[in-house]
Parts: structure tokens; sequence; C-alpha cells
């Protein structure tokens, strides 16, 4: 993550010195990342809406293999498959959102090293300096060692004579504006402030609270617009539940971190609504109809998908297991799952076990058996 927190951190230190508010550089940053992650996030977008396109035809295959799943499975996948719909596209969207999240968590964190771009020689010299003046004066300062740049930031205003002894030090850090419309970014909400309720502490509280706050009106939004426009589709309860509680566990993690990253989380979610909403409504009516066409086109050109071609792979090891021949796509099926009579499912039936006979004489040396068939004629 250092490597991403670096490139991050540089990123953030240019927005500063445009505009030298912590704050507005950290709602810049986001729209940068949401940019960045776009492509992905319209071809998730492009994907689901095509998805919900198809939903009579899921509907009657649910339907008709509701007893056999792996049939269903497979049924699936030849729709899929044949429709050009690439299930996992978009993943990589939500796979580097994460992974951005770790790296802003660094930055927010170390706002010293990463914004203001001051060396670790004098951070460590403020921090030592620092926890002996703490010793002196009776403080117990027990975020010092995990937290030691918001810490400095937080004595600096206070007491600055403490770091006076590093040249420039004071200087650098005098006009660090870490506050945006009454939060402290660089504060650590608690439920106990040290000074009282004051309208800072409210803020860094709320911080937390809105962002949760945004994050449920997202899933709200997500869930309403997917019964809209895929009423059949099953409900995933325990995917469902899990979209209710994030909220909870942001209000969580937001106590017990620095204001910026709820910050950022805000501002992220705000962002994220708005593009959300508006692809809505563009991925809709003819032009998604001709949006669909195109990229049905373009993947069935490409060719099965890794997913697909793992899903094929795994149908076919269970039709051998199953006894199935080889070159045969069909498997043990319910009754009136495969369209076959008794009498055609008993014949079926009595051919793949003869089958299985021959290759399991083949395979061990054995006498091979005489075909039944034959017999019987």
């Amino acid at each position: 993550m250092g490597l991403i927190a670096t490139v991050m951190g540089w990123v953030m230190y240019l927005f500063y010195q445009i505009i030298p508010s912590y704050g507005i550089c950290i709602i810049l940053f986001s729209i940068t990342v949401k940019l960045l992650t776009l492509p992905a996030t319209y071809k998730m977008q492009v994907n689901q809406a095509r998805q919900s396109l198809l939903a009579p035809k899921l509907e009657k295959l649910r339907k008709s293999y509701a007893n056999n799943q792996q049939r269903l499975q497979e049924e699936q996948n030849k729709l899929f498959q044949a429709e050009g719909i690439n299930q996992t596209a978009g993943c990589l969207g939500s796979i580097l959102t994460m992974i951005l999240i770790l790296g802003v968590y660094q930055v927010v964190m170390r706002p010293l090293t990463y914004v203001l771009r001051i060396g670790s020689e004098q951070i460590t010299e403020a921090t030592n300096l620092l926890s002996d003046w703490l010793t002196t004066q009776n403080i117990t300062e027990k975020y010092l060692s995990s937290r030691p740049e918001l810490i400095i930031l937080k004595y600096l205003k206070t007491n600055p004579d403490v770091f006076s002894s590093i040249p420039g030090f004071n200087e650098k850090l005098a006009n660090f504006n870490n506050h945006f419309l009454g939060f402290d970014l660089a504060g650590v909400p608690s439920l106990h402030p040290e000074n009282g309720w004051s309208f800072t502490a409210l803020m860094l509280v709320l911080l937390p609270v809105i962002s949760a706050v945004i994050q449920l009106i997202t899933t709200f939004v997500t869930q309403n617009h997917s019964k809209k426009s895929n009423p059949a589709a099953p409900q995933m309860g325990a995917m469902n539940l899990m979209l209710y509680l994030s909220p909870l566990f942001t209000i969580w993690i937001g106590m017990s971190v620095p204001a910026g990253l709820s910050f950022y989380w805000l501002a992220n979610g705000v962002i994220s609504l708005v593009v959300q909403l508006m692809l809505y409504r563009y991925l809709s009516g003819e032009r998604l109809l001709k949006i669909n066409e195109r990229e049905k086109q373009k993947q069935l050109a490409k060719g099965p998908t890794w997913m697909q071609r793992m899903m094929e792979q795994s149908a076919q090891m269970q039709a051998e297991q199953n006894g199935n021949r080889s070159d045969s796509n069909r498997t043990r099926y319910t009754d009136g799952d495969d369209g076959m009579s008794r009498k055609e499912r008993a014949e079926y039936e009595k051919t793949l076990i003869e089958a299985a006979r021959k290759r399991a004489a083949l395979k061990y040396g054995d006498a091979v058996p005489e075909d039944t068939k034959s017999d019987e004629q």
C-alpha cells in the first residue's frame, strides 16, 4: 500500500499547492478517483442493465429447472454466452476502489508526510520532543505511537514552543488548513471529548453518521432500481443484509480513525450516488437496446469469457462423474427436465451404464462386455 499512498499523496500535494484547503483537496481527490474508476463503473452498470433485459428468459429457466440447480446454472451460462454477457465485467472497479481506500487511509493518517512533504527525520524528532514534553506534563497520549503526525498537529496549535528547536518546522505547519465547514479533518471522533462538547467535537461525531446515511440512501436507490428493472430476480437475503449493515460498519470504523477518512467516504458517496443516478437514466429505453446489441456483437467476437469456460469445464467434469460420454453435454435430470419419456430415459441410462462398463474394462484390462442391445436383437 506504500506505493499507492505515495502516488495518492503526490496528487493530494499538487491539489494542496493549488488550493490550500485539506477538505477541498479531499473533494478534488474523490472526483479524480471517480473519474479513474468511471470506465469500470460504466462497464459494470451496462452489464447489469443488459442482464435485466434477459429477466423474462431467466425467469423461464428458473421455473423449468427449479429442481435441478446444476442444469439451471448450465442453461444460464449458455444464455449469457449466447447473448454475449460477461458476468465479471466491472469487478475491477470494485477491487480498485477497495485498494484506493487503503491508500487514502495512509494519506489521511500521515498528512505531514504526504501533503506537506515534511521529511521523516523531522517528524521523528518532533515526535520525540512531544513525547518528552508530555512526560514532563504528566499527560498520557495513547495515540502518539500510532498516529504521531495527527497528535503533532493537535499540540502544535496550543503548544508550538515544543517544536521550536526544529528549524522551519512550525513555519511549515502554521498555514496547514485541516478544517473544512467545521470539520477538523485531522481529529478523531469521540463520544467523550477531552474538552467537552464543542462545535468541532459534535461535527467530528456527525461526520461518520452522515457518511453512513449517504451509503444507506445509495443502497435504497440501488435496491429500488433492481426491483423495477428485474422484479422476478431472486432476492439475495444475505447480500441485502450486508448492504444494510455496512453503514453501521462505516460509523464504527469512522469513530476510530481520523475524520479525513470519513470525509473522503462522504465525498465519494455523494459523487458515486450522482454518477449512479445519471447512469441509470442514461442506460434506459432505446439507448439501452442499442448498447446491448453493440456489446453483444463485441463480446461474441471475443468468444467465451474465462468464467464461462470454467463453468463449461466444471459441467463437463460433473457429467463425466455421472457416467456421461465425454462428447455429450447431457447429465442425469429429474423427470421432465430433459423432455424425454420414461422409456427413452431408461434406454439412455442403460446406454450410459454400458459405456461406463466398457471404459472400466479397457482401463483395467478386463474383457470388454458385449453390447446388450445386440444380444436382445
